[in-house]
């Protein structure tokens, strides 16, 4: 049995643009400005673990996640159909989802999808990515060594790189952060610039 874990933003989900003009139409930030944070955001983690936020500062992101996820869901993005094509074809894998986003606009869209996901884990469930995939592994009674998780942000590699085996951790170079960024935490080989290198991952 294959445990794949996978994050929804740019690596499921294609809400890069639709995000921009969100964020855009709120009018508080330039397209430069908004650019470097989103950069700067998906650089160096600000939920992890090790952060020790107060519930004060949990409840501010809270807030922030559902307002903009709300928003999200109005204005309407895609799903990246041809990457979930390619892990339709994956045989015997238990899947799942970890997102710092709300499951306003993730659930939804991951309902018809065709593909079965035991937990689609959301900001609502928990602010730390860590934490989620403990819970994951947890259910499904593996070592969470044992899981494989696909991210398109160097913030991520990072984060689940603390508890995972960063040799099951896989960069999606379609999504928010390009394959250049990736590879300054993940190596070459562990850079998927296609939807179908997924196929030539030696699971183990």
């Amino acid at each position: 049995m294959k445990y794949l874990v996978f994050d929804f933003d740019g690596v499921l989900g294609d809400t890069y643009d639709s995000r921009m003009e969100v964020l855009l139409e709120k009018g508080d930030r330039t397209k430069e400005e908004i650019l470097q944070h989103t950069d700067q955001y998906f650089t160096t983690s600000t939920h992890s673990r090790d952060l020790n936020l107060s519930e004060e500062e949990i409840n501010i992101k809270r807030d922030w996640v559902l307002t903009f996820g709300n928003l999200l869901h109005q204005k309407g993005f895609n799903l990246f159909e041809d990457f979930i094509e390619e892990i339709r074809k994956i045989q015997d894998a238990k899947l799942a989802v970890v997102s710092s986003g709300s499951s306003i606009y993730i659930k939804p869209k991951l309902e018809n999808c065709g593909l079965a996901f035991s937990h689609i884990l959301t900001f609502e469930d928990h602010h730390s990515k860590e934490e989620k995939v403990e819970q994951i592994c947890k259910d499904w009674d593996i070592p969470v060594k044992d899981a494989y998780f696909f991210t398109d942000t160097v913030s991520d590699a990072k984060e689940l790189g603390n508890i995972m085996n960063k040799n099951k951790i896989y960069g999606c170079a379609w999504g928010y952060q390009n394959s250049e960024k990736l590879s300054s935490v993940l190596d070459k080989n562990h850079v998927l610039d296609n939807f179908s290198d997924i196929q030539e991952i030696k699971w183990t």
